[in-house]
């Protein structure tokens, strides 16, 4: 994924702890991660919740964080990792509502984040291997919520062709994630069915 030099230069200031970077990041990023986070939940008051937990993990993270990767896909990844834990929570807890019992079949919390990593592994993989400019409108239109008047611009290119590419691009990433993942249980396959159907 290429990397935005200013977000290089945001990025190497808050392994730094600088404060003024954080906001620099979080005013760039929080509305395509809002937006990331909805079309998930469709719940204005959780995925505003969902928000501030991804904000929260950057900075917890900041020291961590590589200044060669793309900090707008590990905002990606870390706000459809919680949304998706949210909405598994959220199924079981219905479930265990309608049932008036304890489910059958227990999930064991650490796997389950490990898996919903793995998949996001993959989803990230599958798009660092798109041709550069495919990648580079999928990462401005998918992970940066610009619209394809906005990509456009700033991939030199016309608003169709963004389209175009944008749609080849998101079913390469859906073909590459499911061809390459390890199916463990039917619900593990069907949360990244779900979650590539989201992009």
């Amino acid at each position: 994924m290429p990397i935005d030099i200013e977000d290089n230069t945001l990025t190497e200031a808050l392994t730094r702890e600088s404060l003024e970077a954080f906001d620099g990041l979080y005013h760039k990023y929080y509305s395509a991660v809002f937006a990331n986070i909805f079309k998930l939940v469709k719940q204005q008051e959780a995925a505003e919740d969902l928000l501030q937990d991804v904000f929260v993990a950057l900075w917890e993270n900041r020291k961590k964080m590589d200044g060669n990767k793309s900090v707008g896909g590990w905002l990606f990844v870390v706000s459809h990792n919680k949304a998706i834990k949210f909405l598994n929570k959220a199924v079981r807890e219905k479930i265990l509502a309608l049932e008036d019992a304890p489910l059958t079949v227990e999930v064991d919390p650490e796997n389950e984040l490990k898996d919903l990593e793995y998949q996001s592994y993959l989803i990230n993989k599958a798009i660092g291997n798109l041709p550069p400019k495919k990648r580079e409108v999928f990462t401005l239109c998918k992970l940066e919520g610009k619209t394809y008047e906005e990509a456009a611009l700033a991939a030199g290119i016309s608003p169709h062709t963004v389209k175009e590419y944008v749609s080849a691009a998101s079913k390469f990433v859906k073909a590459y994630s499911l061809q390459h993942y390890a199916v463990n249980t039917p619900l593990s396959v069907s949360v990244l069915v779900f979650l590539l159907n989201q992009l």
